[in-house]
This record gives C-alpha cells, sequence and structure tokens, in this order.
C-alpha cells in the first residue's frame, strides 16, 4: 500500500481535508473517492521525500493507479485500461520495470471484461515472454491464468488447457497464497470442462479446489469457486451438486459488492439448469437477475445475447418453438459477439426448434453448423453430440430438447 510504504498514518495523509477515518473508508473499500480526493491524496502520497514527481503539467504516476483502480470499481474498462496504460508508462519512466509489468497486466485484463480476447491474447503473451515472467517466476502464473481465460472466450480450447495447466504448476511450485491458488484453479477447470475433460476437472475439484474454497476468507472469491465448481458438476451430469454448490455461490456472491460477477453468475446458472431441463421459478428468477442487473450496468453485447439465448431456450423447453425460433434466430445473426463455443450452442438450439416445428433440411443444417464450431473450438465431445443430432434429424427421428450439451 502507497500509505504504508512511505511510513505515513491516516492522519497524516488526510491533512486538513478529511478525517482519518475517511480514509481508512477509502482503504477499505467501503467508500468511493470522488476525482477531487484521488487527485488530493495522490499529490499527497507524490509530495513524500524520496519518491518520484511527476514532470511539470503532468499527471503523476498514483494519480493515474488510483484513477484506473477506479474505473475498474466502476466497470469503466476503457477508462482503466487507457489509465493504466499511461500510469504504467510513467513507471517506466521512473525506472520500475516490476510496476510497468503489472499495470500493463491491468491494461491487458481490461480487454478480457471488454471480450476482446484477440487483443488480450496478443498483450499477455507479450507480458509472458518478458524477462519478469521467465518460468518459474512469480508473475508468470499469472500471465498464464490471464491467457488460458482469453484462450477460452476466443474459442481456442486446447490452448487455453494448457496455459492454465501451466498457470498451476508454476503457482504450486511458487507456493502461492490461497485466494492466488484459487483464481488459478478457476481458469483450469474452466478449461477443461469446456473442453469436455469433465472427470479432470472433477478431480481438480474434489481433491484441491473446495479444500481452498471451505478455508477462503475473502466470500466474493469462494462464491466465484462454488460457482465454478458448479458448473463443472452440472456439466458432468450431476445435477444435484450442481445445485448445491451454486446454491452456495449464490449466498457468497453479493451485488453490493461486484454487480457485474452477481450479474455473469445469475446467466451463467440460469444456463446451466436450462440445460439439465430444469424450467421452473428458481430458473425464471436468475433470468429476471440477470436481465436486471445487465439494464444497470449496461454490459457487453455478448451478455445481451447470452441472456436471450436463455429465453430462447426457456421458450423451447415450454413447447414454444416459435417464439424460440425468433429470439435465437435473432441471436445467431449476431453471433460475431459470441465466444466460438457460445455461436454452436445457439445454433445447436435453433436447429433443435427447427426440427420441432418440421423445418427439417433448415434444422440439420443448423446442427451441422454447430457441430462444426464446436469442433473448431476444440469441444470435441459437443462436436459429436452435435452430429449425432443432426443424423437423428435427417433421419426424421425425434430430437431431444434436454440432451447435455455443456452450455
Amino acid at each position: 500500500m502507497a500509505r504504508t510504504e512511505r511510513l505515513l498514518t491516516q492522519e497524516e495523509l488526510s491533512g486538513d481535508v478529511f478525517l482519518a477515518r475517511d480514509v481508512s473508508m477509502l482503504e477499505k473499500g467501503r467508500r468511493e473517492p470522488s476525482g477531487g480526493a484521488i487527485r488530493f491524496l495522490a499529490e499527497r502520497l507524490t509530495a513524500v521525500p524520496g519518491y518520484p514527481h511527476p514532470r511539470a503539467g503532468g499527471d503523476s504516476r498514483l494519480f493515474l493507479e488510483f484513477s484506473a483502480a477506479q474505473a475498474w470499481d466502476e466497470r469503466n474498462y476503457q477508462a482503466a485500461r487507457r489509465l493504466s496504460q499511461l500510469a504504467a508508462d510513467a513507471a517506466l519512466v521512473e525506472q520500475d520495470p516490476t510496476g510497468w509489468w503489472e499495470l500493463s497486466f491491468m491494461a491487458a485484463a481490461c480487454l478480457r471484461r471488454l471480450h476482446d480476447y484477440p487483443a488480450c491474447i496478443a498483450e499477455a503473451e507479450r507480458l509472458a515472454q518478458h524477462p519478469l515472467a521467465a518460468e518459474g517466476q512469480p508473475l508468470r502464473p499469472q500471465a498464464e491464468a490471464l491467457l488460458a481465460t482469453a484462450c477460452q472466450g476466443a474459442g481456442r480450447l486446447p490452448e487455453a488447457v494448457s496455459h492454465a495447466r501451466r498457470a498451476l504448476d508454476i503457482g504450486v511450485l511458487l507456493r502461492l497464497n490461497a485466494d492466488q491458488l484459487i483464481e488459478v484453479y478457476q481458469a483450469l477447470i474452466a478449461a477443461l470442462s469446456e473442453s469436455g475433460l469433465q472427470e479432470e476437472a472433477w478431480g481438480h475439484c474434489q481433491a484441491l479446489l473446495l479444500p481452498l474454497l471451505e478455508a477462503a476468507s475473502d466470500a466474493q472469491t469462494a462464491g466465484k469457486g462454488f460457482w465454478a465448481v458448479g458448473n463443472v458438476a452440472f456439466r458432468r451430469g450431476d445435477t444435484a451438486a450442481g445445485l448445491r454448490y451454486h446454491a452456495r455461490a449464490g449466498f457468497l456472491l453479493n451485488p453490493d459488492t461486484d454487480l457485474e460477477a452477481w450479474a455473469a453468475f445469475n446467466r451463467s446458472s440460469a444456463a446451466m439448469r436450462l440445460a439439465e431441463g430444469l424450467h421452473d421459478a428458481a430458473t425464471s428468477r436468475l433470468m429476471d437477475h440477470a436481465e436486471t442487473a445487465l439494464s444497470v450496468l449496461g454490459g457487453t453485447e455478448e451478455d445481451l445475447l447470452e441472456n436471450l439465448h436463455s429465453r430462447g431456450r426457456w421458450h423451447q423447453l415450454s413447447g414454444n418453438h416459435q417464439s424460440a425460433v425468433q429470439i435465437l434466430t435473432d441471436v445467431y445473426a449476431r453471433r460475431a459477439a459470441l465466444s466460438p463455443q457460445g455461436t454452436a450452442e445457439v445454433a445447436l438450439h435453433l436447429g433443435l426448434s427447427r426440427a420441432a416445428l418440421g423445418e427439417t433440411s433448415t434444422a440439420v443444417q443448423m446442427l451441422e453448423d454447430s457441430a462444426k464450431a464446436f469442433f473448431n473450438a476444440g469441444a470435441l465431445d459437443r462436436a459429436d453430440h452435435a452430429a449425432r443430432l443432426a443424423s437423428q434429424a435427417r433421419a426424421g427421428a425425434t430430437v431431444g430438447l434436454t440432451a447435455r450439451t455443456g452450455t
């Protein structure tokens, strides 16, 4: 922390403008600072003798760092990226390569939050190849985990698994703390599960991740972990365990702390339940929560389309295939904003409703497109499943709507 590094008390930092308890609340994340407060505190910290001062007419590095962190907390990832890049440039001027790496990493992480996966991969690879993140160095697991999640979003699942495994190997070797290991395990089991390697993913959950989650000190971190475990349980066909772990995640994730994560959890949990044919009031509430949160957040196009996908799936399970086709056709037309495996899921469900309406040729085409998209992403089990459904539709057989596909 910048204040303790400079050996300042909260009273000394607050000066005549704030009370010491105001600084305490800011440091604990219980109060969001205004732009003026950020500048005042940054100037107070920068004025301490022995620390770098900004160039004349320029903002201090601390001000840029604080502003980037504030923009991140406000989910303004475009601004957070711009400010963290400026702060990284300032760190280079101050000859602080570690500071440059960490701020550049934040800028790359903003790209992931913006769902610009190709750009995130390019920047994360550059950071992973930097001497500070050489094999076995403490920064390397962060870069590898970011690469894993970005590759997963880009539909490059074999690469996602490879990066996640490397992150875990290095993280265990370096004895990362529990919260850091939880993040690495989440990246790994998500990549494994998306790739169809459910039993390996479940083994990591049972033997390693769950014990860490039971001892986690941060509720949000634990909530995200139980969410990931629940996803694996659903995908391996253990609906009871999926419901149990998602219930724990829902209890721990707090919308007041991180509305974006809460919205994503509700969206994901609804999709998992629908994949199991759970067409009930609880699933409807999850969809409503996700849509309400999105209206507040103003999320990405991908977030909106995933919500619409669930609505289409809901109509499909209700037997209202005409409405399902209308919604899913709209989503599929905008599929450029989805991950490759997300596109494949929409094509699969659109094909199922087309088949239910007797539109055999269109249904077969959609199911074959789904199989191809899954195959290209590296989700081979789901590719085989979609191909089998296409064969059934082509033969005029009834195609089931609740077949598990790992949404």
